[in-house]
């Protein structure tokens, strides 16, 4: 199954490409010989124009050499890079102006001198996805080493960017819950089921907490600038590959060793444990940490087909953790109370004595059917129709749906952690989630969505 633009580069490909290193190494020797030769001839001119040919550095000796590699993906993708959140990915023109600007960013000349420019072939590493960073995720980052890092290259520097923007969420971010109309218990994209149908996995409600994403900021350390809570692979962090997660153990049940991921709730009455670290209170993520009282993730059916196996290695996004600076593009935020199900909204609900605070997390469930990623982790999926149906050659796969639900502060005492320019808006809720499970599972919650049988915790 291709996995587009970062993991897997075939046999032919890379013979391909050992020959012509070969053949450019052999051009570049010729082509140095003769500068020096010239050099001498000239009485001992500076010979840093032959090496600057050869690093390509020239006067601008600190341009960021993963500047290209987003450029050489062949996911064909790129020109949506603009939309390519899940952790607010493809914002081009925001990175380059903060490049090399440490100075102005608030904390960071004590966090990491250099924030535009990491070194390490990561773009910017603001949660980038598609900017720079594909091709990436095996290379200089961890790769096939189960997160050690590039193989002893220099840590990634940690982002601090937008710390002049933190802001609380503000008081047109709630609605009473009572004043939420009537929606037959769905807003947005997906969540629309058929049939009877269905598997679930029992993973726990929080496993782990850190504010990377592999996906998005590979081998950036805070490359989120906000918490996310983890469940399923014990060992999802900035520097995870397919390989690492596979060697891993799982919070789950039935060892399925999928990685799902979203920001915390926090309760802003309280003190959280990361008061002065990154992507706690100094991207201004403030407030003790809620654990969720129940996470049921469950994959259902929808439309007038029946659903195809999901692929394992499939990757996906929902939502966006950048969608105020992206126009409310891909915006997928649900929330609800109990006692309330039927009343669906993208405000935070202030839920009334003794309901419970609801998020909905709903996953595209239509496949290009070749795929395991593209570019922007959005071209090879899309959300189906409102009859649930797929279309453009897109294939059904089981939709996920992450149900999470939290004993919620009094008032609006709460709210998501978020990139610092997003100051905590509701409709900035989000998920990540790669696929791990054994392809024989995957098969088998196939059957169980069409032949409506309802399954817990398949065997891997």
């Amino acid at each position: 199954m291709p996995r587009r633009g970062r993991h897997r580069t075939s046999l032919p490909t890379r013979l391909i490409a050992i020959v012509a290193a070969l053949l450019v190494t052999c051009g570049v020797a010729v082509a140095a010989g003769s500068a020096f030769a010239d050099s001498d001839s000239e009485g001992g001119s500076d010979s840093s124009g032959v090496l600057s040919s050869l690093t390509g550095d020239e006067s601008d000796s600190g341009s960021d050499s993963g500047g290209s590699d987003g450029a050489s993906s062949d996911s064909g993708s790129g020109g949506d890079n603009e939309n390519a959140d899940s952790e607010g990915s493809g914002d081009q023109q925001d990175n380059a102006d903060d490049q090399g600007n440490a100075e102005d960013q608030g904390n960071a000349g004590d966090q990491n001198g250099d924030n535009g420019d990491n070194g390490d072939g990561q773009g910017d590493g603001n949660g980038d996805q598609g900017n720079g960073d594909q091709g990436n995720r095996d290379e200089g980052n961890g790769g096939d080493n189960g997160g050690d890092n590039g193989g002893g290259q220099a840590q990634a520097a940690v982002d601090n960017k937008g710390r002049d923007q933190i802001a609380p969420a503000g008081a047109d971010q709630y609605v009473d819950i009572n004043d939420v109309d009537n929606n037959g218990g769905n807003l947005g994209d997906g969540g629309r089921f058929s049939g009877q149908g269905s598997y679930s996995v029992d993973c726990g409600v929080s496993d782990h907490n850190n504010s990377d994403n592999y996906m998005a900021a590979p081998g950036k350390d805070n490359g989120a600038q906000h918490v996310h809570d983890y469940v399923g692979n014990e060992s999802t962090n900035a520097n995870s590959t397919d390989d690492s997660l596979e060697q891993a153990g799982t919070s789950c049940r039935n060892g399925d060793q999928s990685t799902f991921f979203w920001p915390v709730l926090r309760d802003l009455n309280g003190q959280g444990d990361d008061v002065g670290q990154d992507g706690g209170s100094l991207d201004g993520n403030v407030g003790r940490i809620l654990q969720p009282r129940s996470a049921e993730l469950t994959f259902r059916g929808h439309g007038d087909e029946p659903v195809r196996p999901m692929p394992t290695h499939l990757m996906m996004i929902m939502g966006n953790a950048k969608a105020g600076q992206q126009n409310g593009d891909n915006v997928n935020a649900k929330y609800t109370c109990s006692g309330h199900e039927d009343q669906v909204t993208d405000k935070y609900p202030v839920c009334g004595q003794g309901s419970r605070l609801i998020r909905l997390l709903d996953y595209p469930s239509c496949w290009d059917g070749q795929n395991l990623e593209s570019a922007n982790f959005r071209d090879h999926m899309a959300f189906p129709d409102e009859s649930g149906n797929c279309s453009n050659g897109f294939v059904p796969i089981p939709a996920l749906r992450i149900k999470l639900t939290y004993d919620q502060p009094a008032g609006r005492a709460f709210s998501i952690d978020s990139f610092p320019q997003e100051q905590h808006a509701a409709d900035t809720d989000h998920s990540d989630f790669e696929n791990l499970a054994s392809q024989d599972s995957n098969d088998e919650g196939a059957r169980c969505i069409n032949e409506g049988r309802q399954c817990q915790n398949l065997q891997q």
